[in-house]
């Protein structure tokens, strides 16, 4: 059973309505764990989506640019476009957000990725309101497909 597979299972499970509440759901190397803000038949909302992957026993600077190329041209069915926006140099750490952020109002929301070493990714999304001038962590929304969608794109792009 896949890990996206497992995910259904989970949010079908006995607690499919229990919110907020953290899950944790393993495949082999693969490991994923969402804060669990709402949950409902179609869709769900998180504040964090972590997944770790022990696929590979060594993380250099160019594979873990080579996983952010690859999500960010692979996930396009977000609500904004990614595109890798920068690696650090030294620890090669790499941060994937939306091109062209989700507007309203006064507020731009947008996604950001960062993958890090150990094979480590962290999806939140971010809402900048222009009025303050100040980030905010706010929920990601999406539908279940989605959600396991992204789960088995995140592990296909795994160099």
């Amino acid at each position: 059973m896949s890990l996206s597979q497992k995910i259904a299972d989970v949010l079908d499970g006995p607690d499919a309505g229990a919110t907020p509440r953290d899950v944790t759901i393993e495949d082999g190397p693969h490991r994923l764990a969402l804060q669990l803000t709402a949950s409902g038949p179609v869709g769900l909302a998180f504040g964090v989506l972590d997944f770790t992957t022990t696929a590979r026993p060594e993380w250099t600077p160019s594979a873990l640019k080579a996983w952010g190329d690859r999500v960010a041209a692979r996930v396009t069915y977000l609500m904004e476009p990614l595109v890798v926006l920068e690696q650090d140099a030294i620890a090669g750490d790499v941060e994937i957000r939306s091109h062209l952020p989700s507007t309203r109002g006064d507020r731009r929301a947008f996604y950001e990725v960062r993958i890090g070493g150990a094979g480590a990714l962290r999806l939140t999304r971010v809402a900048f309101d222009e009025t303050t001038r100040r980030r905010h962590a706010i929920d990601c929304m999406m539908t279940r497909e989605v959600l396991e969608r992204l789960v088995d794109d995140i592990i296909a792009c795994i160099p």
